[in-house]
């Protein structure tokens, strides 16, 4: 069974490759999708569902630590599976792929796991790659580091100098790696689920004793809170919410009920997309950042989308 690791920071568009792969290649190869959320719920499913293939989703955690021993058990059980032939898992936004190599590697976790690892793919929000890297130095260069395709990704809300100074800090980076601009993720899929990847041969020596207390400093960064809204919401008042933001939430995505219609609501980094939604899905939202203060953002949240008063 072939293995597609996909990472990436919160935002940069991860769950858009991966639904771009089912729908161009699900058809053609038995696949299956693991979808890991670092929140309580599990918003990305509902986004991916639709595309007659298996999903787990495993959420409240990150693959590369916490959540590393359920994510062998499904990869062990998809791969007993004669009719799964690929497997694509796009980690939480907060993975460290060294370390999710690393349990793939180790006899105690994928002993039973015979890897066939396709290139490890990093997504970049490239326009905002320096301001995100300025915010958490080490942690989001490791996951480019590890890196054997990177997409450069919403290169449409970026300036040419910009795409180049970017180009050039990652290519520094991860020297060894394809580079490849994208809009929307679109691009070349032989490139990122075919051939070998250049991580695989890399041994648990590539990080030190001290990694797994710096693994988990690192995750003591992130903080999630889930909010319900049930009513139906005032565009204007979203809109309002969002802009009005602690800039520590780094990522918001969910469901809400704006203007009678079902929306699916995503936010990253300052960047507010608002979109039609199919079907009926519950109306929660997940937060995700730095410390969040999660008294005062549930209160702001509850005024916004009850419409009691201007948020």
């Amino acid at each position: 069974m072939r293995l597609n690791l996909i990472f990436g920071f919160l935002g940069s568009g991860k769950t858009t490759l991966v639904r771009r792969i089912l729908s161009e290649r699900a058809g053609d190869q038995p696949t299956a999708v693991i979808v890991n959320e670092f929140g309580d719920v599990g918003i990305d499913g509902d986004i991916l569902q639709g595309h007659n293939v298996d999903m787990v989703q495993l959420t409240s955690g990150c693959l590369c630590c916490t959540l590393k021993g359920s994510l062998i058990s499904a990869i062990e059980e998809l791969q007993e599976r004669a009719d799964i032939e690929r497997t694509v898992v796009e980690a939480s936004g907060v993975a460290e792929p060294g370390d999710l190599l690393e349990s793939l590697r180790d006899p105690r976790y994928g002993s039973k796991i015979d890897l066939d690892l396709g290139p490890i793919v990093v997504v970049v929000d490239t326009p905002k790659f320096p301001k995100i890297r300025e915010m958490l130095g080490d942690f989001y260069t490791e996951q480019v580091a590890h890196a054997d395709v990177v997409l450069l990704n919403k290169i449409d809300n970026a300036d040419v100098d910009d795409l180049y100074t970017v180009y050039d800090d990652i290519s520094a980076l991860s020297p060894g790696a394809s580079l490849i601009f994208t809009e929307q993720c679109s691009t070349d899929l032989d490139i990122v689920l075919d051939g070998k990847s250049g991580q695989a041969a890399v041994g648990p020596s590539h990080h030190d004793h001290d990694k797994s207390h710096e693994h988990d400093h690192g995750h003591a960064q992130f903080d999630s809170l889930v909010l319900g809204c049930g009513a139906d919401v005032d565009r204007e008042r979203v809109v309002k919410f969002f802009e009005g933001l602690d800039p520590q939430v780094f990522r918001a995505k969910g469901f809400m009920i704006i203007d009678g219609r079902p929306r699916l609501v995503q936010f990253a980094t300052g960047q507010l997309d608002i979109h039609p939604a199919d079907g009926p899905h519950d109306s929660r939202m997940v937060f995700i950042g730095k410390g969040l203060d999660r008294q005062a953002l549930q209160e702001k949240f509850d005024f916004a989308s009850a419409g009691k008063v201007d948020c």
